[in-house]
């Protein structure tokens, strides 16, 4: 599954997930921001916490088939197609293992690819060298203060 591409699943649901917030992140740290969030990300499952799913199409039917885990909130930002938690979408195909869940398994087909990892191991590297920069930037600035006392 590519990020920030819309997909169109089987069923008709048509979604992206998005790294808005996770780009956003990462501005912040090249702008020299003190993010104490940075001590929490270790590795690229960490990112999910700054991914988001917007559905574009088929948001009804969706939460037709999975109306016992979407929360009334969740119902409100499905249909108007505003972002929700990469997290709380995935706890939306929690089911019985018998169940009949062409959504979900495919959205878990999806989320398991190695592509997808792919992905965010690169928003993980692009992280931590924008905190390497920032930290370079920092280190050359003390060594010029220093060096004009």
């Amino acid at each position: 599954m590519a990020l920030d591409k819309i997909h169109t699943l089987q069923t008709g649901v048509s979604l992206e997930i998005s790294t808005v917030t996770l780009q956003e992140l990462i501005t912040k740290i090249l702008t020299g921001r003190e993010l104490p969030e940075l001590g929490q990300i270790h590795c690229a499952n960490d990112l999910y916490e700054y991914l988001s799913v917007i559905v574009y199409k088929g948001a009804a039917d969706l939460i037709k088939r999975r109306q016992q885990w979407v929360s009334q909130k969740n119902k409100a930002d499905l249909v108007a197609a505003r972002p929700i938690p990469f997290r709380e979408f995935c706890n939306f195909f929690w089911r019985n293992l018998d169940e009949h869940d062409p959504d979900g398994d495919e959205w878990v087909r999806l989320i398991a690819d190695d592509s997808f990892f792919t992905q965010l191991s690169e928003f993980l590297n692009k992280i931590r060298t924008a905190e390497r920069k920032v930290h370079q930037e920092k280190d050359l600035m003390i060594d010029l203060n220093l060096g004009s006392v």
